[in-house]
């Protein structure tokens, strides 16, 4: 098969999924053309289509075992025509559980023919540097299994060597996802400086400034990319239930894991 473009499309908060679907894209690369098309925030591109000859790399995060409930809702936009899909999810060195079967089921539902499946290591969206949680991954070990996938699944791509039945961990019905929770991370209001970066890394529209910064519990997917985008860590968890949590992730989940790859 003569792949004749590629396409990266992604749900990233953090940019951890964005940094691995790049890598891939970039081992892929066999001077066709790449469009990537990021659905991390409300104003991301919808009514997406793949051709019959093109490459495309799909990449989420995995939030308590799941897929990201919004980037399942965002996935619905694109269409795959029976065209070839590489298939990721990053997860935060604890296990990414029904995730990869969940995007599989995704992927094949809107219309894509699955050649390649992975998981890989992002660092946690509850790390800190007092609690850290796969700190620093994806690092450059990471990104080269990454590169090496989409060189791999080229060469499988033009030889006609993809196997159709392809088999990944998961269980159906998947696990209880992650719930909407009724609290949201910490903003310290008395020492913002109200610059706006959090506004303009929310994937939800859940931040607002109304005289001080605030953020919808409602809307909170609780992706954290508000506490990583803080300039001066003036957002945080500190005061919440996800404080104990980050704390027990960061005791219980300091084995390092690697990148499982499906063909």
């Amino acid at each position: 098969m003569n792949i004749s473009a590629i396409k990266t499309v992604f749900f990233s908060p953090t940019g951890t999924s964005k940094k691995i679907i790049q890598a891939i894209a970039k081992g892929a690369n066999n001077s066709v053309p790449i469009k990537h098309i990021d659905l991390t925030l409300p104003q991301h591109s919808t009514n997406i289509t793949a051709t019959e000859n093109e490459l495309t790399i799909i990449a989420v995060p995995v939030y308590a075992g799941r897929v990201a409930n919004l980037a399942k809702l965002r996935l619905k936009e694109v269409s795959g025509n029976n065209s070839p899909a590489i298939l990721v999810v990053l997860y935060g060195n604890r296990e990414f559980d029904d995730a990869l079967l969940e995007l599989r089921d995704i992927a094949i539902k809107q219309s894509f023919r699955v050649v390649a499946a992975a998981a890989f290591i992002g660092e946690h969206s509850f790390s800190t540097v007092e609690t850290p949680t796969g700190h620093g991954r994806p690092d450059q070990n990471d990104l080269k299994i990454a590169t090496d996938l989409g060189k791999s699944v080229m060469q499988k791509l033009s030889g006609d060597q993809v196997n159709p039945d392809i088999q990944m961990p998961g269980n159906f019905p998947y696990k209880e996802g992650m719930m909407n929770l009724p609290f949201t991370p910490v903003v310290d209001n008395e020492n913002c400086t109200e610059c706006e970066e959090c506004l303009s890394v929310c994937p939800s529209g859940a931040i607002s400034l109304n005289e001080k910064i605030q953020i919808n519990a409602e809307a909170c997917i609780f992706c954290c990319a508000c506490v990583k985008a803080c300039p001066v860590e003036y957002i945080s968890l500190k005061s919440t239930p996800m404080e104990e949590k980050a704390k027990d992730l960061s005791a219980n989940c300091q084995e390092r894991k690697e990148p499982q790859l499906f063909f």
